[in-house]
């Protein structure tokens, strides 16, 4: 996706990323595609983590795919992760134009349960949006694995100076 496109649909996707934050109690959201594009985010302070975290997110989503391939378990639902005093709720959602994966972090101000029904209710308003309706052709694997490169090399590199932490 170019720049334009991508500053054009965090404008369309803001209202219904802070509607689930407020109704899922969730502190921190990031909505990303496949190959670890930010669409819209809600609650992170440095740019360096927001990259990061879409990067792994994506990766997180394509090894779960194979690991569910592999295993026969079928498609996977979302990812839970129970910290100390944070949780970590990751989870994919298809549109009709392309996959995508929300990550919220949330803490004992909500709920797994909580969460869980505020994604199903804002992956249902993402499908329904226009930007999302147009059917595209696949992504083909070397494709998306370049990206996926980009993005983790994106982890790696060195923290540049400004780039908050």
């Amino acid at each position: 996706m170019r720049r334009g496109d991508i500053e054009r649909l965090n404008e369309v996707l803001r209202e219904p990323m802070r509607v689930f934050v407020r109704e899922s109690r969730a502190h921190i959201a990031l909505l990303v595609n496949g190959s670890g594009q930010v669409l819209a985010q809600h609650g992170f302070v440095g740019r360096y983590h927001v990259m990061n975290v879409a990067a792994l997110a994506a990766a997180a989503n394509a090894s779960a795919r194979v690991l569910a391939d592999l295993t026969g378990a079928g498609r996977w639902q979302y990812l839970h992760h129970a910290g100390r005093s944070r949780q970590l709720f990751l989870a994919p959602f298809v549109t009709p134009s392309e996959e995508l994966i929300l990550v919220a972090i949330f803490d004992e101000q909500s709920t797994l349960g909580l969460v869980e029904l505020f994604f199903q209710r804002f992956a249902s308003e993402i499908r329904r949006l226009p930007e999302f309706a147009e059917v595209l052709p696949p992504v083909s694997a070397s494709a998306f694995e370049g990206e996926l490169e980009a993005g983790l090399d994106r982890i790696f590199a060195p923290q540049q100076s400004g780039e908050g932490s």
